[in-house]
């Protein structure tokens, strides 16, 4: 029946009697669509009847093309001498396209604008090709009702990301799933003088194995139309650019944060042996007197991680005198974004009353290297509903050689 349709609707629609130029074209493109959405659902090639028809309705549909085109062209020249133009079966004018949502002189949707794609791996000719190009308009409906043109904006419309982390600045080290390290806990020197046969004192160098895992860390998106990523080809990206982004979020709230229960990472904060720096003064003081604390045992500043409000505060921060530090280059380098000649990463996640100073050796992001995406509709009756869903996931920890070579800073002077 859908086969005899076809033909039908292609004969009349090569002969010119088909009236409505669009209407006709959705017609086809649906009747078109479902002969190769049955083909796909049964798993099979199109037989020589339904490929006939197809290649009919493609023959038709480039007739109806050429038509549209000659409407379009005839109905330009006639607006530069008769005014506003009203396109046959339309009722809007010519030139503002209202049907594909172009308004004001906007001219017809293009290509890019919009692109339906059919997409059937058992036919042997391009019909997919034909039946994409619907210039903004989808057929909505089966042959008899009404159709609807539907404009889509292949654009997708993200909220902001957050640019700086943490994980800027933070040392990486690649590490198998388990693993070990020795952590010096202990520095007793006794190097003295001794006199000729006395005993020599024995000095301590403490070691500590210390067993280190990666964890993973993933999460799964809702549930996304296969309809919507065959008609929008860079939805798929944007999913998976959007889980990625929040893959890292992740990370680095484990890694400054983690409380270690669970399968929580042990974050920074919540290790123990970490140095702490009161508040002095201001924070820029503070910050420096943390250094020194680093110096003190041996350790150099690598980097400090900040919360915004944070770093807005010590670019703003006055000396005595009253001039800014900013714009001195001593001690705040908004350009370079350093304090202190130290590299500043700013993080959202940190407290905003404490920063994070460290020597670079003294800890390490781990990871095994890897981090993917996969797409799957076997969540539940998401293959009944025909909807897939993505997975994002990474195996993490994080490694404190020298928990004495960070330094919790408090910027807050009322604490």
């Amino acid at each position: 029946m859908k086969i005899k349709k076809l033909l039908d609707l292609s004969a009349k629609a090569e002969a010119g009697t088909q009236g409505n130029v669009d209407e006709a074209k959705a017609r086809l493109l649906t009747l078109g669509g479902d002969l190769v959405t049955v083909a796909k659902s049964e798993e099979r090639e199109l037989d020589d009847d339904e490929q006939a028809a197809l290649k009919a309705a493609a023959g038709a549909i480039d007739k109806l093309d050429a038509t549209a085109a000659k409407v379009k062209e005839s109905a330009a020249v006639m607006a530069k001498f008769g005014g506003m133009i009203r396109t046959p079966g339309t009722g809007v004018p010519a030139d503002g396209d209202d049907f594909h949502g172009n308004r004001g002189g906007g001219g017809a949707a293009t290509d890019a604008d919009a692109r339906l794609n059919f997409r059937a791996k058992a036919a042997t000719i391009n019909i997919a090709s034909k039946m994409a190009d619907l210039s903004g308009a989808k057929a909505l409906a089966s042959s008899g009702d009404v159709i609807t043109g539907t404009p889509l904006d292949t654009t997708i419309y993200e909220q902001g990301r957050i640019a700086n982390s943490a994980l800027a600045i933070l040392p990486f080290k690649q590490r198998p799933v388990q693993y070990q390290y020795l952590r010096q806990t202990v520095r007793d020197n006794k190097a003295a003088p001794v006199a000729v046969g006395q005993l020599k004192p024995e000095s301590k160098y403490g070691l500590t194995s210390i067993d280190g895992k990666l964890t993973v860390i993933a999460h799964v998106s809702e549930p996304t139309p296969e309809y919507w990523l065959l008609d929008n080809q860079s939805l798929q990206g944007f999913v998976q650019t959007e889980m990625q982004y929040g893959l890292e979020r992740a990370v680095e709230g484990q890694v400054i944060g983690g409380d270690g229960t669970g399968e929580n990472l042990t974050g920074i904060l919540e290790t123990s042996g970490v140095l702490t720096q009161a508040f002095t003064d201001d924070a820029t003081t503070t910050v420096r007197k943390g250094i020194t604390a680093l110096e003190l045992l041996g350790y150099k500043g690598g980097g400090i991680i900040l919360h915004p409000l944070a770093w807005e505060a010590l670019e703003l921060s006055r000396r005595a005198d009253g001039t800014p530090d900013l714009g001195s280059g001593i001690p705040v380098d908004r350009a370079a974004q350093r304090l202190w000649g130290l590299r500043i990463a700013v993080s959202n996640v940190a407290p905003v009353g404490t920063g994070i100073l460290f020597d670079l050796g003294a800890l390490a992001v781990t990871g095994d290297g890897n981090t993917r995406t996969q797409w799957s509709s076997g969540v539940g009756d998401d293959f009944s509903r025909n909807q897939v869903r993505a997975r994002t996931e990474g195996r993490f920890g994080l490694d404190v050689y020298k928990p004495n070579g960070i330094v919790k800073l408090d910027l807050d002077a009322a604490a």
